[in-house]
């Protein structure tokens, strides 16, 4: 019955690439498990960005408000206070990233673009699947149930690394399991009844979900690469992530 039905929301972005010259790439985002949760966000997100975006705006203050013109807040253009107070209203709900260690991925991966498109869609499939085990784990999903996964990710992301079936990849880790050849390892499913996956691609300036997922995802790199000597320090400020994923 569709009542039975258990929704799960996962918005994500990035921050960084997969390149020798950047040290961190970070893919991150939030989680809501219905759509009531999901609209009231999107609603309160869209408030404190509407008190906020003028002041960004290259029009007059007094003449904003009457027009559609201002820019999307992006993480990297945003004053301290203001990526306080985004981030303060954000970490009421569930974050999720995955880190990846630029430094330590095979140069053969970050040179070639298929190979580095393969291993960020291994990051997205890992980052998904391992949230939604600490969901299981909470008891907020039910694995014995049918579950649909509405997965939003940002467009830009996708022009930019290019992903490999990426919808068929999730549905196989999630709901069938893998063999893993190489290493001659099997990893059992985590869904054992329906499992219904929708991927969308969304441009960032008509999404506050995905506009929130940059912040996240700006803001995690953004200490990563303060704190990169102290993991132990970092792991602190990043408290705020309910699942979390470091690679490789």
């Amino acid at each position: 019955m569709a009542q039975d039905i258990q929704t799960i929301y996962i918005n994500i972005d990035d921050s960084g690439k997969l390149v020798n010259s950047e040290k961190v790439a970070v893919y991150a985002g939030l989680v809501f498990l219905s759509k009531t949760e999901k609209d009231k966000f999107i609603t309160q997100y869209r408030s404190i960005i509407n008190s906020i975006k003028c002041k960004y705006c290259s029009k007059q203050i007094a003449n904003c408000k009457s027009n559609k013109s201002c820019p999307e807040l992006k993480h990297n253009m945003l004053k301290a206070k203001h990526n306080r107070q985004l981030m303060n209203y954000i970490k009421k709900y569930s974050i999720i990233c995955c880190i990846i260690d630029n430094d330590k991925v095979y140069d053969r991966i970050k040179q070639d673009k298929a190979s580095r498109g393969r291993f960020l869609d291994y990051s997205i499939k890992l980052l998904i699947k391992d949230t939604i085990k600490g969901l299981i784990k909470a008891q907020k999903i039910n694995p014995q149930k049918p579950v649909k996964l509405i997965l939003n990710i940002d467009e830009q992301t996708t022009k930019t690394n290019g992903y490999y079936n990426l919808r068929n990849g999730i549905l196989e880790e999630l709901k069938y399991g893998i063999y893993n050849y190489n290493y001659k390892t099997s990893y059992e499913p985590i869904i054992y009844s329906d499992l219904d996956i929708s991927l969308c691609y969304q441009k960032s300036d008509k999404s506050y979900l995905i506009q929130a997922s940059d912040l996240v995802a700006g803001t995690v790199r953004r200490l990563y690469l303060n704190e990169s000597n102290n993991i132990v320090e970092f792991n602190k400020k990043i408290s705020f992530v309910d699942y979390k994923v470091f690679l490789p």
